[in-house]
């Protein structure tokens, strides 16, 4: 596996819970939610082999990432606009797992890259050892109530 800072987004969320991710790292389609299910099979093999944003040029159609480069800035947060207007609206545009990104991107720029990534780890690894993904309501292995899932509306 490539280095976990991998996982430090550029919006926000932690891609170590997605379950799409996780769904083709474990070999295991219980992490993907109902609306993955229905993409088509091609795009659900595309995110089931994502490395994170960050790694390669997975997803260099994200506008996070095109803003960055342009910039030449290493992380949303080293830019002076920093919150601007696109993550605000990511940030409250009705998906689950994005209503928490600007106070994950606070919270990484006043604490690093290692603390982030640790707070991150904790709060998405079920205390039997297994990976709890967005939308899990119960741990895929022990069973125990996932308390950080992010519930669709």
């Amino acid at each position: 596996m490539k280095s976990k800072k991998a996982y430090i987004t550029l919006c926000g969320v932690y891609c170590g819970a997605c379950g799409l991710r996780l769904a083709g790292l474990e070999n295991d389609d219980r992490h993907l939610s109902e609306r993955a299910k229905q993409n088509d099979p091609e795009e659900l093999q595309y995110w089931k082999s994502c490395p994170g944003c960050r790694a390669g040029h997975h997803r260099d159609d994200c506008d996070f990432k095109i803003c960055v480069a342009r910039k030449n800035l290493n992380h949303c947060i080293d830019c002076r606009e920093f919150p601007c207007h696109q993550h605000e609206e990511f940030n409250s545009d009705g998906v689950p797992h994005h209503a928490n990104s600007l106070a994950s991107l606070e919270y990484l720029k006043e604490n690093g890259d290692d603390a982030w990534l640790a707070m991150q780890e904790k709060k998405w690894l079920c205390s039997c050892g297994s990976n709890l993904s967005w939308y899990l309501k119960h741990c895929l292995h022990c069973g125990k109530s996932s308390s950080c899932c992010v519930m669709l509306k």
